[in-house]
């Protein structure tokens, strides 16, 4: 009986470090949802500064308070890229717009193309990823010109930055807010047509 208990454990350990290894993207090139959130933390504590993102996400534990938050928002990249990768596999027009070459020829990299699949996700996750970072600094740009500016008070019903943008007790996370609500606009924001 005991045997059958630590042979249950360590497949189910097994088993368990197969999805994740399946579910970060290990060995398909796809990212993990992880590695997303964590790299978009990066870019945001970088543009903000350490005391703002500290203000944002709290002292303890930023890195992973702010991975947490941002996981949902990771997890939506890689399912889209997937979405779209799933469009451009299954188009029967594919070779055409891509000089006669095959889903496979066009993101495979190894002996065989197989992991082509992941690439694609890969490619079009990191894409957006850098699309996300871009508006993360023009944000934090647009924030720090409004709480430089005299006159932000007479336009924000007589508020200052921090009382306008600052969600917590003492207001220490309004410009982490600031780049945060700009940033999620500028992503919503249709491209300009040309």
């Amino acid at each position: 009986m005991r045997k059958l208990g630590l042979m249950s454990l360590v497949c189910g350990t097994a088993l368990a470090l197969v999805a994740a290894a399946a579910y970060a993207g290990v060995g398909n090139g796809q990212p993990s949802p992880g590695q997303l959130a964590k790299n978009t933390c990066g870019t945001l504590s970088s543009a903000i500064g350490p005391k703002a993102f500290n203000g944002l996400y709290g002292k303890d534990g930023t890195q992973a308070t702010c991975v947490r938050k941002n996981l949902p928002q990771a997890n939506s990249v890689i399912r889209n890229a997937a979405q779209a990768c799933r469009a451009e596999r299954d188009d029967a027009t594919f070779a055409d717009s891509h000089g006669g070459a095959t889903f496979d020829q066009v993101y495979g990299t190894n002996h065989n193309q197989k992991n082509s699949f992941g690439k694609c996700v890969s490619a079009k996750a990191k894409a957006q990823q850098a699309a996300n970072a871009a508006n993360i600094q023009n944000a934090a740009q647009l924030c720090r010109a409004e709480r430089g500016d005299a006159g932000f008070a007479a336009t924000h019903d007589g508020k200052s930055f921090t009382d306008f943008y600052g969600t917590n007790k003492n207001k220490k996370n309004a410009f982490g807010k600031c780049v945060s609500g700009k940033a999620k606009a500028l992503s919503a924001t249709p491209p300009a047509s040309s």
